[in-house]
This record gives structure tokens, C-alpha cells and sequence, in this order.
């Protein structure tokens, strides 16, 4: 009888694990995104802001622009089916979409408005924890956002 409810005990401990780990990708609900705002431009000497490390680097190889200051961080949470927004360099707003997940990919729908117009809008699908770059042209200079989605 012992030996029959340490079986038991242990095929349900197994069973509530693979629960757990397939459960994460199919019923996540909540995905953090992590945004960095960077202002390209060719105003004044070569620069990097050394607080953007890699993406720094990454900018620079990327995009013809000598200057990369950062000028904005932050993160949000929200639900898939629902949207987070965050306030951008120059007055504009990003509306992020959390459309779904479909492991390992965060699905996203980017809208960038400026006084209530739309600037840029696009469909994102984006592997977790990785970071896709957007472009925003600001005259002659660029609003560059580096957005990064996790699950939590």
C-alpha cells in the first residue's frame, strides 16, 4: 500500500511538471516589454552613449549616423488581448498590441502617433527575450526604439 502512494506520488509530481512547463507557453498571459530610446542624428562629433553598451555598437554598424544618445527607458506589462503604451522622445506615443504568443515568438502590433496621427504602424513577431529595432525619421534625425518582449 506504501509503496503504491510513493508511485502514485511521484507520477503525479511528474504529470503537475510537464503541466508547468507546456502550461508556460500555452496559457502565459502577461508579457513585459522593455523599451530604449535612442536619438540618431549627424549634429555635432561622433558619439555613442556608452549606457547602451552592444545596441550601441549594433546602432552604429546599422544606421549613418554619427551621434547615439539614449533619451528614454522604461518597461509595461500587459495581457495578451490587451496593449501597452509608452511615452516617446518628441511628444509622440507607442501603442503596442499584445496580439499572442506563440512560443517562442511574442506577437505585436507597433502604432507610433504624433498628435493623434498615425506615423508608423506594423505587425511584429518577435522572439522572446530578443529585441527588434524600429526607425522613427524626426527630420533630418531618427528615434530609434530597441523593444524587447518577455514572458512573466
Amino acid at each position: 500500500m506504501r509503496k503504491k502512494a510513493i508511485i502514485c506520488g511521484i507520477m503525479l509530481t511528474g504529470v503537475l511538471c510537464v503541466m508547468g512547463i507546456s502550461g508556460r507557453s500555452a496559457c502565459a498571459q502577461t508579457i513585459t516589454v522593455r523599451l530604449v530610446q535612442v536619438l540618431a542624428s549627424n549634429r555635432g562629433e561622433e558619439y555613442v552613449d556608452p549606457t547602451l553598451g552592444a545596441l550601441g555598437d549594433k546602432l552604429k554598424k546599422r544606421y549613418p549616423y554619427r551621434n547615439f544618445r539614449k533619451v528614454g527607458s522604461g518597461s509595461a506589462s500587459g495581457r495578451v488581448g490587451g496593449s501597452v503604451r509608452f511615452s516617446l522622445h518628441g511628444g509622440m506615443v507607442l501603442t503596442l498590441g499584445l496580439k499572442g504568443y506563440e512560443a517562442p515568438m511574442v506577437l505585436m502590433h507597433a502604432t507610433v502617433t504624433s498628435a493623434e496621427e498615425a506615423i508608423t504602424a506594423m505587425n511584429l513577431k518577435v522572439r522572446e527575450s530578443r529585441t527588434v529595432i524600429l526607425s522613427v525619421p524626426l527630420g533630418a534625425d531618427a528615434l530609434i526604439l530597441a523593444i524587447t518582449p518577455h514572458l512573466t
